[in-house]
């Protein structure tokens, strides 16, 4: 079947066709960052029908873009790249509140003396540190809790009308701003996390620093590793109690900053 007999089937024309892929652009630009929907989490298909149905529902809410039938492959291209950027750019800065739970459980683990102990992530593709991992997906079922995952395709459905199709990327400043104050709260979340198992670990090690200082025939250090963990699972334990409803305030500012840069 050729692609005009196509387009007449279902009533669409070139222009409209144009306006689908950049939805969908920017669509795939969130499912490649943004929290849930980029880890690689059930089959491939599944995650492409989403993807398309999600984009033939926005699709009536979307005004045409300025080069809509125009023809132009340049332009074309050029406002594609630019959605993917501004889906990628809202994901990103929504998951960088996971990122920072990872950070927290690799110093943890460093502390703890479980650096060394990875595991492979089916979901990323890539080796983490134990704790790293365990933080990250207890702080993915709070994100899913929150219904983080609607709250993302609700922002990114509202943005077409504040950051209309080939409209381009939002200004620089804001951008710039918004991506430093998230910066900034990602580590310091990261330091809040692991403050309390860094603390009591620390304490621990000057203690035992002290014990081989006042008997330097005692070998402290070696029974130090395994006391620590000990330590720290049970100070991570305790701390677990305000884990989610820190999380959720957190998460609750990364998304609102994040909707600040959409101009939502």
């Amino acid at each position: 079947m050729e692609p005009s007999a196509l387009l007449d089937l279902f009533g669409l024309s070139t222009g409209e066709i144009e306006r689908l892929i950049l939805i969908f652009s920017r669509l795939t630009g969130m499912f490649l960052s943004a929290p849930f929907y980029s880890r690689s989490v059930g089959p491939a298909r599944i995650r492409a029908l989403l993807l398309v149905s999600l984009t033939v529902v926005i699709y009536p809410l979307v005004s045409p873009w300025p080069g809509e039938g125009k023809g132009s492959v340049v332009a074309m291209g050029y406002a594609a790249i630019t959605e993917v950027m501004i889906g990628a750019i809202f994901g990103m800065m929504v998951h960088w509140v996971l990122v920072a739970v990872q950070v927290a459980g690799g110093l943890m683990g460093f502390q703890m003396g479980l650096s060394m102990a990875m595991v492979m992530d089916p979901t990323s593709g890539v080796q983490e540190g134990v704790l790293s991992n365990l933080l990250y997906m207890t702080a993915l079922m709070i994100f899913l809790a929150f219904n983080g995952h609607h709250l993302l395709v609700e922002g990114v459905a509202r943005s077409f009308a504040t950051l209309p199709l080939g409209g381009g990327l939002p200004h620089s400043e804001d951008l710039l701003r918004a991506g430093a104050e998230l910066m900034v709260r990602m580590f310091r979340l990261a330091l809040l996390v692991a403050a309390p198992v860094i603390g009591a670990t620390k304490l621990l090690y000057l203690g035992m620093g002290l014990i081989n200082r006042a008997s330097p025939q005692i070998q402290v250090f070696f029974v130090a590793m395994p006391i620590a963990q000990i330590v720290g699972f049970v100070v991570m334990g305790l701390s677990l109690t305000i884990f989610g409803q820190v999380m959720v305030q957190e998460m609750d500012g990364f998304l609102s900053a994040a909707l600040r840069v959409l101009r939502l």
